[in-house]
């Protein structure tokens, strides 16, 4: 599942409300009796209904809660739905992350579930840029390999989209270390490597990218053809042919 782009970090924020460099260290969760519960599934296909039902359960119920999180992020992102169930499902991951701390799915769905506040609410998104970093750092510690690499690909993503210090933590340096990881770690997840190229074309590190776009073109299938991985693979090789040109 692609993760989510912040479309609108270029706001503009005071001074005193900008955040200094990340430390980059990974938030250690308290101890906790459990990690998850048992059965449960990341993106299980959802619907409205279930999401409004687990809702009303979660109260008192922290897996409902983890479920529904779960439950609202599938919505947004596959359903049509928008920023009331991007909050909705916020509130239940902040439930699902305080009863199950050791679980990598609860913080990476609080991040996920962040992210699509920020892109759903751009007024919002500087201040919810370290919530995603913070969350994503604690689920990479948990499970590096959960959503083929989620977290480490999350990572990359805020800090290649997110405006650079002193607005905010964009480092496209670090956004280079994150996606090289994941694709160290889910190297057939075609977003992973995709992501990492488009990183290395911001580093101006253009013949690395195009060694990651050989390794992109050899793993794909003819069913690609049609696919949305293979249209972004033609314009990132666009990019690279026409930054030759230019020179």
């Amino acid at each position: 599942m692609k993760v989510v782009v912040f479309v609108l970090f270029g706001l503009v924020c005071s001074l005193c409300g900008c955040m200094a460099p990340s430390a980059k260290r990974p938030v250690k969760p308290p101890e906790a009796l459990v990690a998850a519960p048992e059965g449960f599934d990341l993106w299980e296909p959802c619907d409205t209904a279930r999401a409004e039902a687990l809702r009303s359960e979660a109260d008192g119920n922290a897996a409902a809660a983890l479920r529904g999180a779960a439950c609202y992020a599938y919505l947004v992102e596959r359903g049509g739905g928008e920023s009331a169930e991007a909050a909705a499902g916020k509130k239940l991951a902040e439930r699902a992350v305080a009863a199950y701390p050791h679980s990598a799915e609860a913080h990476y769905l609080l991040g996920y579930l962040a992210g699509l506040v920020a892109r759903h609410s751009p007024l919002k998104a500087l201040n919810l840029v370290p919530v995603i970093e913070r969350e994503a750092l604690a689920a990479l510690d948990l499970n590096p390999e959960l959503d083929q690499a989620g977290p480490a690909r999350m990572l990359g993503e805020l800090y290649l989209r997110a405006p650079a210090f002193p607005v905010s933590l964009g480092d496209t340096a670090l956004a280079v270390d994150y996606f090289r990881r994941a694709v160290e770690i889910a190297p057939e997840q075609p977003d992973n490597r995709l992501r990492l190229i488009e990183a290395l074309l911001a580093e101006d590190l253009a013949a690395e990218a195009c060694r990651q776009l050989q390794h992109f073109w050899q793993g794909l299938t003819p069913d690609d053809a049609a696919g949305e991985s293979w249209k972004r693979g033609l314009e990132l090789q666009g990019r690279m042919c026409g930054d030759l040109f230019e020179d």
